[in-house]
Order: C-alpha cells, then structure tokens, then sequence
C-alpha cells in the first residue's frame, strides 16, 4: 500500500511539474488532492475529569495499652509484618505481680478464716474450749494482718487515682483548647488527633486507677468482714456456745465462705490484666510508627504502635460541583498511581460527601482500591478519573477529521471523485475523538487525512479507503 501511495504521489508531482513546453497544459489542469477515508461508524464516547489525591490505608490503628507503667520488652519495628493476635511489645508485670501476690495472701487468710469458721461450727458443742480459743485468737491476729495490708493498698490506691484524675482533667482541658483551636483553623488536624489521643489514653488510666481504687476498698471491706467475723468467733468459743451461737457460727462461716469467693473472683481479674500486660495486634499488617522503647514510662499523647492494613487503600479527592452529582457510591472508577503501576486501577467510590468544604467549595471523595499485590503504598500519589459526559451508540470521528470553517464544525466526505464539505452539529469532545450529534450518515467515506488541504467540490484521489475510524 505504502508503494502505491509514492507511486501515486510520483505521478501527482509529475503532472504539477512539467517541462516548460507544456506549462499552459499544467496551468489549465485541474488540481487533484490525494485523500485517506474511513466509513462513519458509531461506537461509545465518554469524556473524564480527573483529579489528584493522596493514597492512604483504608485500616489504620493506633495499638493502645489497657496497663499504664514501664515497658518492658518491645518485639517489633517499624515496617514488620504482624499477624492478628501477635505480640508487640509487653509492660513491666512487677506491680501486677504484686497485686496477685497481695490477693494470693488475701486469699489464703480467707480461706483461714473459712476453716476458722468451719471448726467454729464443729465445736459449737463447748467441748475443747481452750483449743477453740487458741484458734479464734490466731483467726483474729491474721485477720488484724490482712485488715492492715488492705488499708495500705487503700492508701496507695487512692493516691494512685488522684494522680490520674489530675493527668484526666489536664488532658481534657488541652482537648477542648485544640478542639477550639482546630474549629478556628488554627490547630492542625495532627495536632486534634494527638490532643484527642492524649484525653483517651487518661481516660484509660483513670479508669484503671479507679478499678484499682475500688478493688482495693473490697479488699478492704472484705478485711474488715473478715476481721468481725474472728472477733465473733472467738467472742463465740469464750462462753457456753448456747444454739444461738451455733447459729452465728454458720453465719460467719457464709460470710468467711463469701469473702473468700469475692478474693477468688478479684485474683483472677488481676491476673487477666496481667495477661493484658502483654498488648497484642488487633489486625494482620504492617507496623507503621512505633513510639516506644524498652524501660521507658509508657507516654500518654502518643500510641506506641500503629498498625496499617493496606490490602486495601483508600484515595481521597475533591472534587467540584461540576460532577459531583455525576458520582454515586459504588461508582467503579479508573485510578492512576504511577509510582506503583503503569496500568490503571480500578477503585469503588465509598464515599460521597453530602456538602461542600465551605472554604474551597469542594466535595470530598473517597475513592477504595485493592492492594494484595502489595504495590501501592500510602502517601503515593493517585489520580482518580470520573466520568462527565458519556454517549452509546454514537457517532464518532477522529477529532483531526472535524474542521473550523468560519466559526462552524465541518467535515468533508468523499463523494466519488469529489469532496464534499458537510457542516456538523458536535457533541462530546474527548481531545482524540469528538462525537458528531448531526450531519454524517453511517457508512459515508469520511475524510481522515488530507482534509486540512480540500475544499467544497475539490477533485480528489482516494489513496487509502476503507478501515474503522
């Protein structure tokens, strides 16, 4: 085809530059403009915007600790992969160890107190007095024991909770400063995040220092109880034992029974936060920050872990009222991130903003993209592209075949050895394909090459015909 084309070409040059003996047959020849035409076919045109974000994990989680104090052992760094349920770091058990021990020892003078209780039952007859005496005096000082451990911890408790109410009341006034702050515009929204942070992690401590404070005056209660009920058995064996007594005698032995069941209950929730000592991930990902390290204070502003799934990413942008209402959750749409992949992505809109920022008079998108390839990364850039104007079953033209002839859309078809000039009504204008709304019929040969140099009614010569536009 090409060497038909220059032969063409040859002849057509050939004839433009004869001798100077034929000069009056070449000026009286008529010019012949050799043309490329296609058949006017229909096919789907669509025209995008497109607008630029910021990759980010679709799951970000900030790994908290439930036990305040020292960390003790750290077992991951910045970019491991963790599995749900791993282990990232653990806090220092002494004082939650001291604590179960502290119960242990409660718990071993209840269940004293119980066989006290139980003896105190048996021997309610008045047989072995001085025996029972003996063993409701011993009942008694180790009950005066656990009563004074009690009040100690009460003590340390308290303290403990004041402290924490204080750090609760600082953080809470800082929030609502950067809340203030960050309404006005001035604060960041790093800044609200950290502030917010700050107040959730003293909530957390207050909370513990409260739960503290109150298992420690039901070690407490529980002492005293503990200690009443010696006292009665031991007022109990000093006398005749009448039914009466008797009858105290099983009372104190249900209460000696309930205490030590209520130390029972209280040991094992300490030893379920001491397994909480151990703080573990909530999800499978990749460590993104980590703030902490071994034999430091665990900090209260900032989460010593966060963990980003990325399997899924999300991509933010905002866009204008122009197509706002041409966007719908569930939307497929193309993504362009080029550090990841020369392809295009396809994301799921899951998100449409309701109303517009009123300082840019934008609406934020969020548009959700699959990454178990693992080859997009948060903080890439993206470009997403929404569709504007789309039209099936259309007319469509290269957009180079459409002429501006005195202000009005033309194009120029073939009609046997002419060209024939059509005006146009034009709809959709990607920048390589324009759709023609009115003027062609299917099938004609539309002109695709050489119309730049044709005019109405000029001869032509069909070089290369046929083939989709």
């Amino acid at each position: 085809m090409k060497f038909l084309r220059i032969i063409v070409l040859a002849a057509l040059l050939g004839l433009s530059a004869c001798a100077d003996g034929q000069s009056t047959l070449a000026t009286t020849q008529e010019r012949i403009i050799p043309v490329n035409t296609a058949p006017v076919s229909t096919s789907t045109i669509y025209s995008q915007l497109s607008y630029a974000g910021q990759v980010h994990a679709a799951e970000h989680i900030a790994v908290m600790s439930r036990v305040p104090g020292m960390v003790d052992q750290v077992m991951v760094d910045v970019g491991d992969f963790v599995s749900e349920g791993d282990i990232l770091f653990t806090m220092d058990p002494v004082d939650l160890q001291n604590n179960i021990n502290s119960l242990t020892a409660q718990l071993a003078t209840a269940e004293a107190a119980v066989n006290s209780a139980r003896t105190g039952v048996t021997q309610a007859g008045g047989s072995a007095v001085q025996q029972q005496i003996l063993q409701a005096t011993g009942g008694v000082a180790q009950a005066e024991t656990a009563m004074a451990q009690a009040e100690t911890q009460v003590e340390q408790a308290s303290l403990g909770l004041s402290q924490a109410q204080n750090a609760h009341d600082t953080a809470r006034q800082s929030y609502m400063d950067t809340s203030a702050l960050f309404v006005a515009g001035v604060a960041t929204r790093m800044q609200m995040d950290q502030s917010e942070m700050a107040l959730s992690n003293a909530q957390i401590a207050l909370e513990q220092a409260q739960n503290n404070y109150n298992i420690a005056n039901v070690g407490l209660s529980q002492a005293q109880t503990s200690h009443r009920q010696a006292v009665q058995s031991h007022q109990l064996v000093v006398g005749e034992m009448p039914e009466e007594n008797r009858q105290r005698a099983q009372d104190a032995l249900a209460q000696a029974t309930a205490q030590r069941n209520s130390l029972q209950v209280n040991l094992n929730a300490a030893r379920e936060q001491l397994n909480n000592a151990s703080i573990r991930s909530p999800i499978s990902g990749v460590i993104g920050s980590r703030n902490i390290e071994p034999q430091t204070m665990l900090g209260q502003g900032t989460p010593p872990f966060t963990v980003v799934s990325a399997d899924t990413v999300t991509v933010n942008v905002e866009v204008t009222e122009a197509i706002i209402n041409r966007i719908y959750a569930g939307q497929k749409v193309s993504v362009r991130i080029g550090a990841a992949s020369a392809e295009l992505f396809v994301g799921e809109v899951t998100l449409v903003s309701p109303a517009a920022n009123q300082m840019t008079s934008t609406f934020t998108i969020e548009v959700s993209v699959d990454n178990h390839a693992g080859t997009i990364r948060p903080g890439m850039f993206a470009e997403v592209f929404f569709t504007r104007d789309r039209a099936e079953n259309a007319v469509v033209v290269p957009r180079s075949a459409v002429l501006i002839e005195n202000g009005e859309p033309v194009v120029y078809v073939a009609d046997g050895d002419r060209a024939i000039r059509r005006p146009v009504v034009i709809g959709i204008d990607t920048g390589a394909e324009i759709e023609i709304i009115s003027g062609l019929s299917l099938g004609e040969p539309l002109i695709i090459r050489g119309q730049t140099s044709v005019t109405d009614g000029v001869a032509i010569l069909i070089v290369e015909s046929g083939g989709d536009i």
